[in-house]
């Protein structure tokens, strides 16, 4: 849940709202999902609750974009267009750094 602060017109008064988010499992798109705890960077941390899901901690928002799910394919379909590393970082928005590490473990490099 998120919190809106704003402030009435005349009298200065702070209120508060509560705005509920829905979280979804990226994998199972069940809802039974509950919080984990923040990373490093401070962004919250989800688990699903669905013992089936494959996937069962996840977070809504990156400040890596190289950490991103999918980032990976990405990277190999851009590559595969005739984009170089400094161009496919470059448009992606992540290091060559991590361009080069994808590269390496698909053995194209």
């Amino acid at each position: 849940m998120q919190e809106k602060v704003w402030y009435n017109g005349k009298k200065k008064k702070a209120v508060r709202e509560m705005v509920l988010i829905a979280v979804k499992c990226p994998d199972c798109g069940g809802t039974k999902v509950g919080k984990y705890g923040k990373s490093r960077a401070g962004t919250q941390r989800y688990k699903c609750k669905n013992r089936d899901c494959k996937t069962t901690i996840f977070q809504l928002e990156y400040k890596n974009n190289g950490c991103k799910p999918g980032i990976e394919a990405d990277i190999i379909r851009s590559i595969a267009n005739a984009g170089g590393i400094r161009d496919t970082a470059r448009s992606l928005q992540i290091s060559k750094y991590k361009v080069n590490s994808v590269l390496k473990k698909q053995h194209l490099i």
